[in-house]
């Protein structure tokens, strides 16, 4: 991947998982990525087995991004962790579409099986625009999605 397109990627996805998982709450879960080749990993950081200090992995998503077309693809990761294309989704040439459409998550493959917990969300109801206004400031939209958000 180009550098340019690396360090875009780089500094958005430290906004987003700063912004997902605030100070007061990364000794409990927190959200980071990896950067290889052409992989972009989103993984959230576990404890093993409820042991303090101790953390792994646990893969989200994979945007994959290929040279010949220009174009990201985006993969989820079954429970056994095998890593599958997300179904309805074409190819597109966005990064930032691709991780809005990890954060809604509208078919349930990414966040949903993070013990129906998430901290995207500032209540279990969704996103209040506070935090919408806020996390389109990370993304670098100019106003609030319509994605789920508490009144």
């Amino acid at each position: 991947m180009p550098i340019h397109t690396r360090r875009l990627c780089e500094r958005t996805l430290d906004a987003y998982c700063a912004r997902i998982c605030p100070p007061a709450v990364r000794m409990a879960v927190n959200i980071g990525y990896r950067i290889d080749l052409h992989d972009v990993s989103l993984f959230e950081w576990r404890p093993i087995c409820g042991v303090t200090g101790t953390r792994r992995a646990v893969p989200v998503a994979k945007l994959r991004w290929c040279e010949e077309d220009g174009l990201w693809r985006l993969y989820y990761y079954t429970l056994t962790g095998r890593c599958r294309a997300l179904p309805d989704r074409a190819p597109t040439r966005s990064f930032f579409d691709l991780l809005r459409e990890i954060d809604a998550d509208r078919s349930g493959h990414f966040w949903g099986r993070v013990d129906g917990k998430s901290l995207r969300w500032c209540s279990s109801r969704g996103r209040c625009r506070d935090c919408d206004e806020k996390y389109c400031t990370v993304l670098g939209l100019g106003s609030s999605l319509t994605l789920r958000a508490v009144t």
